[in-house]
């Protein structure tokens, strides 16, 4: 599977509530870590530098982002 692709998984499965924000969060951040020559590509950088802050949090027990603000995320990495 691709990265796009996967991105696109990640952030679904935040949309539908099967996965939960930290596990979202350390993936992009591991993945940014790593080689792929995919992440030259700004859209790709700008998606996992949104999901890497998946986990943020107001307060202790508030999620800063939303799954309206999740659903965006998708909404506009589809459409790059």
């Amino acid at each position: 599977m691709n990265l796009r692709n996967e991105i696109i998984e990640r952030l679904t499965a935040l949309t539908e509530g099967t996965s939960p924000p930290e596990d979202v969060s350390e993936w992009a951040t591991s993945t940014m870590q790593g080689d792929l020559p995919e992440l030259l590509d700004a859209d790709i950088w700008q998606a996992l530098d949104r999901l890497s802050g998946a986990d943020l949090k107001s307060d202790p027990t508030t999620y800063l982002h939303s799954t309206e603000d999740y659903v965006e995320w998708l909404r506009e990495f589809r459409d790059q």
